[in-house]
């Protein structure tokens, strides 16, 4: 059966939908619900939900924004507006964001009926549609089998965790040799290499967990087909540089073994009040010693590396459009929210509800 969530702020609206027989006449059934978008997708992100039948008008986060945050994350989800009737220019906004279809209030059996039957023959289709598209990657894949080895891979690895001054040249006739190989087709070529830079990013996942919490500057794990193979090796080595550039300003490689011991503490432990004070006596070093040595290897004091990290999680949690200004703030451990913003225009040029606009 297809899963299916409801979005509404007025509990009857809830309710009515959730004693239809019609959904398990259809083929659904309804497995959550949540009083208000930003509700939703927090349900979203820890559960498989084929269908949403949310309301247009909403605290908090509305329909139009709830659909506008799916999809800027990437969440092709079939959405069902429920709207009133004098909602008509809100309805037709979702419409054009990729809402499958609307309910009108009241909501009548024969229309929630209709509504359900067609959105099973979308569903049923967009299932094989995928099933279609997996089989045909999987068979892409095959006939792409890497010409070079996981060594390679992990060599290139090592040189942007050491250091990454040799390891733009390295992926550079990297990328050029599969270009030579795949006799300059740029489909294929982009493919591999975009495969490439995630397999990359999974072993500095698994080799450091925290980069997960930040948002890596210059590093997409995407190459796109472009015009030429020179353009997508480009943009691959424009990868493999933003990668090395941003570990290298972490100062986690390279380095001296306790400034890596205590930039991983903060990377860490970057949410909330975080202190070198704290970082002392959990590493069981005393603080003059840590600052000192930081400073010495770094040439950065331990309060701007604070922050600096601070900043890049903070942008790392506007990106993910789950949080309002405020509550990133009190997040990252700032009780004022104008001081963190302020903070935060300094670090990327621009505010947080900036950085949210820009990425719409």
């Amino acid at each position: 059966m297809y899963k299916a969530l409801i979005v509404d702020d007025d509990r009857a609206i809830r309710y009515e939908l959730k004693k239809s027989f019609l959904f398990g006449l259809h083929g659904f059934d309804i497995a959550g619900e949540a009083g208000d978008g930003k509700e939703a997708l927090e349900k979203i992100s820890s559960a498989e939900y084929d269908i949403v039948f949310v309301d247009i008008r909403m605290p908090r986060i509305d329909g139009i924004q709830f659909i506008r945050e799916l999809r800027n994350g990437g969440n092709d989800l079939c959405v069902v507006i429920i709207s009133g009737s004098c909602d008509y220019s809100f309805t037709r906004q979702a419409i054009k964001l990729g809402a499958f279809d609307y309910l009108l209030k009241p909501i009548e059996a024969e229309e929630l009926d209709e509504l359900l039957s067609n959105a099973r023959l979308f569903l049923d289709e967009k299932g094989e549609n995928r099933k279609l598209a997996e089989h045909t990657r999987l068979q892409l894949e095959e006939s792409l089998k890497l010409p070079y080895s996981v060594q390679e891979e992990q060599e290139l690895f090592r040189l942007i965790k050491e250091s990454g001054k040799n390891a733009e040249a390295y992926a550079a006739g990297l990328a050029s040799r599969l270009a030579a190989f795949y006799e300059e087709d740029g489909f294929k070529l982009s493919i591999v290499l975009e495969n490439s830079l995630k397999n990359l990013y999974g072993l500095f996942l698994s080799d450091m967990p925290w980069l997960d919490k930040l948002q890596v500057k210059g590093f997409k794990a995407s190459v796109k087909p472009l015009e030429s193979t020179t353009a997508i090796i480009a943009v691959f080595i424009s990868n493999i540089k933003g990668l090395a550039e941003f570990i290298n300003d972490l100062h986690i490689s390279g380095t001296n073994p306790v400034v890596k011991l205590l930039c991983e503490y903060f990377i860490n432990n970057v949410e909330g009040r975080t202190t070198l004070e704290d970082a002392a006596r959990t590493l069981n070093y005393s603080s003059k010693y840590l600052g000192k040595i930081f400073r010495q290897v770094t040439g950065e004091s331990v309060v701007n590396y604070i922050t600096r990290v601070k900043m890049e999680r903070a942008k790392a949690l506007v990106l993910s459009g789950k949080y309002k200004t405020y509550e990133i703030s009190e997040i990252m451990g700032y009780r004022n929210t104008d001081y963190f913003t302020r903070l935060f225009k300094q670090y990327h040029n621009m505010t947080p509800i900036d950085l949210k606009r820009l990425t719409k």
